[in-house]
């Protein structure tokens, strides 16, 4: 009888342990962070996240804390939120403390550096603190088993594609260097990204054309800024590179830019497609 009640009591508690976990109210600043919570099947749980957060599509219809850099602490609260994740670099730079004095339970992940090891690791802290173990590793499998098909294709290329990443944004265009998604992306997907600086800067139309990538990479948003594709002729000193001249310019979506998140093997393919017709 008391080896039953012991059974019973742990059942009990087991059970409890995953109501808890199910009933959890998560907000998120960051929308790697949210792909990956959707992607864990834990997407029911979130009731609200940043303007990054664009990922899947339902989450446009989550109320909005505002942009990771710039986060509303009222906003956050106001959602009575039990689990707040968030980048570690999100700002402003006292948000944790406060959600924290709020009572309210933080993981906090990095951001940089843009790496596979550093995706996988915020993988497997999200899932360990959602009890959602099993879904993790699986999610991570799932990533290494497709980058490594895109690996085996890479090693066959003899040469690197030469690649720029350009964002247009309110009439400024500014080129992708390293320390940023787009760098990462180009590199996992085989790819030599021709920019040395660090995060975005401002280009002269001389620099473009010295540098005179043979694939040019821009977001969905950039193409809108511009007007289209057909007015890409107004970035100044595109139209002398080798990219515009072999009509090699292509586009990816936003979503992809926001953070290594768990579709990172997806765009990969997209692009190495591109790098490599």
């Amino acid at each position: 009888m008391k080896k039953l009640s012991v059974i019973l009591f742990l059942f009990s508690l087991i059970n409890l342990m995953n109501l808890s976990f199910a009933n959890e109210r998560i907000v998120i600043a960051g929308g790697s962070l949210t792909e990956i919570v959707f992607a864990l099947g834990a997407g029911d749980q979130v009731v609200g996240v940043d303007k990054t957060s664009s990922y899947p599509k339902s989450v446009k219809q989550l109320p909005q804390i505002g942009y990771w850099k710039l986060l509303n602490i009222e906003g956050i609260l106001s959602l009575k939120p039990s689990l707040f994740i968030t980048l570690s670099d999100a700002e402003p730079k006292n948000v944790i403390s406060q959600v924290n004095q709020a009572k309210v339970d933080v993981l906090s992940l990095q951001r940089v550096p843009g790496t596979i090891d550093l995706l996988y690791l915020n993988i497997t802290k999200i899932a360990d603190k959602l009890n959602k173990q099993s879904e993790g590793q699986q999610l991570i499998n799932r990533i290494k088993n497709n980058l490594i098909q895109i690996q085996d294709k890479i090693a066959n290329q003899p040469n690197k594609a030469k690649v720029l990443f350009l964002m247009s944004m309110g009439g400024t265009n500014s080129v992708a260097g390293k320390n940023t998604t787009a760098d990462a992306l180009i590199t996992i997907a085989g790819g030599e990204n021709l920019a040395t600086h660090t995060s975005y800067k401002t280009y002269t139309p001389e620099s473009l054309i010295a540098m005179n990538p043979e694939v040019i990479v821009l977001n969905n948003h950039s193409i809108e800024q511009l007007g289209g594709m057909e007015k890409l002729n107004t970035i100044a000193g595109i139209t002398q590179t080798a990219a515009f001249k072999n009509h090699r310019i292509i586009t990816i979506d936003d979503s992809y830019l926001f953070g290594i998140g768990p579709r990172v093997d997806e765009a990969a393919k997209i692009l190495y497609q591109q790098f490599y017709p």
